[in-house]
């Protein structure tokens, strides 16, 4: 896989960087997946996941999947959690205070605990939001108000994401669509999230100085801080 994408950057001329990802039902892979992390860094992997079905009874806190983080911190790769987008906002605290996520997958429920939310947002947490997604799954009924519109009123550190795009034959542009159409979504609040997207990519810094360089220039805007997780 790691050969393959090296190829596509060269024949398409894109830039391309992958995240492994463990399994709540199965901790006995995440030594492996860590391994690969560590062995792939300096080439097309950027960072480590944990996915699955979050009603697993205390997955985040499995054994496998902690340890696997701890690796992940030790050695400087960069991590992503899957939680609260079914399970509850105890995922989304778990997956900061047990596994030390610098990103959360989804990340809904959140606003399920005030407290929690509030730190996130204190602590500039990046929501990785993936509202077509969240429709296909059910995990968001299309009657009530999309928690990415609170995230938006906010002033959140969030962005736009596919999620499956083979299996749901979707684009990036069907989430664009949605909220555009259907909460209210307009291209200001588009370029702001991308730039957040940019900011808080797992790019080492020089990459990501140089993605936000073409970003700002794109949408005819002054340059900003430093590179970071500050949007």
């Amino acid at each position: 896989m790691n050969q393959g994408l090296q190829e596509g950057e060269r024949d398409f001329g894109v830039k391309v960087r992958s995240i492994l990802c463990c399994m709540r039902h199965e901790p006995s892979w995440s030594a492996e997946v860590v391994a690969l992390c560590k062995k792939y860094q300096h080439q097309t992997v950027v960072g480590i996941d944990l996915a699955g079905d979050e009603t697993i009874a205390d997955s985040s806190l499995f054994p496998g999947h902690v340890q696997a983080y701890e690796e992940a911190v030790r050695n400087g790769i960069h991590r992503t959690v899957h939680a609260g987008e079914a399970g509850t906002a105890e995922r989304v605290k778990e997956a900061v205070d047990n596994l030390k996520t610098e990103r959360v997958g989804h990340g809904y429920h959140t606003v399920d605990d005030e407290a929690l939310y509030k730190r996130l947002l204190e602590n500039n947490m990046h929501f990785e939001v993936c509202p077509w997604s969240n429709y296909l799954t059910g995990s968001w009924n299309p009657d009530t108000e999309h928690p990415v519109v609170r995230f938006k009123r906010d002033q959140a550190n969030y962005s736009l994401n596919t999620d499956d795009p083979l299996i749901f034959k979707s684009t990036l542009d069907t989430d664009y669509q949605l909220t555009k159409q259907k909460m209210g979504f307009t291209e200001e609040e588009f370029k702001r999230l991308n730039i957040n997207a940019a900011k808080s990519s797992f790019l080492p810094e020089d990459e990501k100085r140089e993605l936000l360089d073409l970003l700002y220039k794109a949408y005819g805007m002054p340059p900003a801080a430093p590179a970071g997780q500050q949007p």
